[in-house]
């Protein structure tokens, strides 16, 4: 084949145009100081870049979420260190309550009133338009002021629960605290009413709320297929491992004591539904979830739709008389589970046993067990005391001694009326197991023992875990309507019915609630009341400063993970350096090589064009 000078001239042509444009990609990378800025640059660094900048994006965002949130925190601290000071300033007026002079009491009084108002200020606070303390329905005021000074919370069970936020790309935190957060407790309490004519004291197990899984609420439904739960005395984080256990080693199921509520995270490779609707579901209730089939993908959670342990107890007497002595001159009292709505009546109030002259603790059929070593013990049906020296025939420390004593002697049981609670003393030389936790050991409620198994060595004891006695339903044994809640009453004082009866409650702590009875009590001089509840007053603070502590953590955990996102920001951007930064005195060499090159070209080029164009054409 012959080369032309006609194909020649195309060829150098060709090859200036190719230098020209090696030439223009340089002078990009010079003014942009990149070596990549197209996908032909560098594909695989080019998408590495970008992957990268998505990154940026994505922490930003992050960061933004953690700064408002910081800013957010700033106010939560300043609304409790308020709330703390005016709980103070009430703890500190309620102490000296009695020494005060009747002046002094009704400016008491007024001064709850001003706190009660503040405490309404803060908890409606909003920043921008969204009330702080509302939730997810942060569009309202969540806290309604009455007339008598009573506080209502106008926010649902479903949205009292502050809004989630992504803080990183698998965790998630929480925008904010709720107003049910705020100014109430998980924690039960034991209270009487301000009005009441008795004096005595009550006393509550509040702190032993347990979950009771029956025939009646044991059935989960996933997938379609039935999964049922044993039956028995749960914890929360007790019946959690119980569903655990349930539904297998794919899944995992926790219980969220500050919120009540069970979570149950899905492990499987596959979506799963969880039949909250079918009428099998008997476990719904118990568990919170409401009657809609939740499908769940594969590493998302199911929670509790509502607080699974807000249930609460109104007791009012019905029929007046004393707290002791014998059964048929006893106040009779009826209880409430909604607040009023409705009633179930005939339970005649009890002391654990404290009388030493008339029985109270009613063992039957279905409380009489214990298990020692794994072989039951029954105890004789009737009604005992607790214990009595005097009275040793009634008692039912003694009965327990006896039929333990008849399997091995060395046993010794006591009970002490103050604690309320009893005392087994092994002292038979051998180790001794009380199987609590047996189902059929239906004696442990009543005896005031947890469904957790004791192991005694010579010489230890074995003392109830919470008073003694009948449960608030008048029942000897754990159910799904006393969930282990007992309420008793002192051996001295007497109950009032009538036209005012003498009403108790125990239900989850209300700062908003406390302080109106507080304003009562202190407008109507009720030393007493003032004083017995004190503790209550004290929980309130201490709500207060726990939800501080959480507060201040949240705000240093929101700085770590800031500080943690400036280092990655930190260590992409060298990445993205290296990727597609251009070396500049490199590029400004091979500029100038390709300079000199191209304009050596042109010159020949030139010299090449002022022959005629015929010689080319030949």
């Amino acid at each position: 084949m012959r080369i032309t000078d006609s194909l020649r001239y195309q060829l150098f042509q060709s090859s200036i145009s190719n230098v020209q444009k090696m030439l223009d990609d340089i002078e990009r990378k010079i003014s942009t100081q990149k070596k990549v800025n197209v996908p032909s640059d560098d594909a695989l660094s080019f998408s590495k870049n970008i992957e990268l900048d998505a990154n940026v994006s994505i922490y930003g965002q992050f960061n933004k979420n953690m700064e408002q949130s910081k800013t957010l925190g700033s106010m939560y601290g300043t609304s409790y260190e308020s709330i703390g000071n005016q709980l103070d300033i009430l703890y500190k007026e309620a102490n000296a309550y009695g020494t005060m002079d009747d002046d002094l009491k009704r400016a008491a009084g007024v001064e709850v009133e001003g706190i009660i108002e503040h405490l309404i200020t803060i908890g409606n606070t909003k920043l921008g338009n969204n009330y702080i303390f509302g939730g997810k329905q942060a569009d309202v005021p969540p806290f309604q002021l009455n007339n008598d000074y009573s506080v209502g919370f106008n926010v649902s069970q479903q949205a009292e629960e502050a809004t989630k936020i992504y803080i990183d790309k698998a965790q998630t935190g929480k925008y904010g605290v709720s107003g049910r957060t705020a100014f109430y407790d998980t924690s039960k309490i034991a209270f009487g009413r301000v009005a009441n004519t008795y004096t005595g004291d009550i006393y509550s197990n509040t702190d032993k709320f347990a979950y009771v899984i029956d025939a009646t609420n044991n059935k989960i439904f996933l997938n379609g297929a039935a999964v049922t739960l044993t039956s028995g005395v749960y914890t929360g984080g007790g019946l959690a491992k119980e569903i655990q256990s349930k539904i297998g080693v794919t899944y995992s199921a926790g219980f969220d004591s500050t919120t009540r509520k069970f979570v149950i995270t899905n492990n499987t490779d596959a979506a799963v539904t969880f039949n909250w609707s079918d009428a099998g579901a008997t476990a719904r209730s118990v568990l919170g979830f409401d009657n809609i089939d939740s499908v769940i993908a594969s590493g998302k959670t199911e929670t509790s739709d509502i607080d699974t342990g807000r249930k609460s107890f109104l007791v009012e007497t019905t029929t007046a008389g004393a707290t002791t002595g014998a059964l048929g001159a006893r106040a009779v009292y009826r209880y409430s589970l909604d607040g009023g709505a409705t009633w179930t009546a005939g339970v005649t109030v009890n002391t654990g046993g404290a009388d030493e002259t008339t029985a109270d603790i009613t063992i039957d059929a279905t409380n009489n067990t214990l298990y020692r070593n794994g072989v039951a013990i029954t105890l004789a049906s009737g009604t005992y005391t607790g214990d009595s020296e005097t009275f040793p025939a009634t008692s039912l420390a003694t009965e327990i001694q006896t039929k333990l004593n008849a399997v091995q002697a060395g046993h010794i049981v006591t009970y002490d009326a103050l604690t309320r609670k009893f005392n087994i003393t092994n002292n038979t030389g051998d180790v001794v197991n009380f199987n609590w936790s047996n189902t059929g050991a239906t004696a442990a409620g009543v005896l005031g023992f947890d469904n957790v198994d004791s192991a005694l060595s010579n010489g230890t004891a074995d003392v109830s875990d919470y008073d003694a006695g009948m449960f608030i339903d008048g029942a000897g044994v754990v159910n799904t309507t006393n969930n282990r809640i007992k309420l008793l009453f002192s051996t001295t004082g007497n109950l009032v019915a009538g036209g005012t009866p003498d009403t108790f409650e125990v239900k989850d702590l209300s700062t908003f609630e406390l302080l109106k009875n507080y304003k009562d009590a202190f407008e109507s001089g009720n030393t007493e009341w003032v004083s017995k509840n004190l503790k209550n007053l004290q929980s309130a603070r201490e709500l207060t400063t726990k939800n501080a502590a959480v507060v201040a953590f949240s705000g240093v955990q929101a700085d770590n993970l800031i500080a943690d996102n400036k280092l990655r920001d930190a260590r992409i951007a060298e990445t993205q350096s290296k990727l597609m930064d251009a070396d500049m005195t490199e590029l400004a060499t091979q500029f100038n090589a390709l300079l000199n090159t191209y304009q050596a070209m042109l010159s020949v080029l030139a010299k090449m064009q002022s022959i005629s164009i015929l010689n080319y054409l030949k």
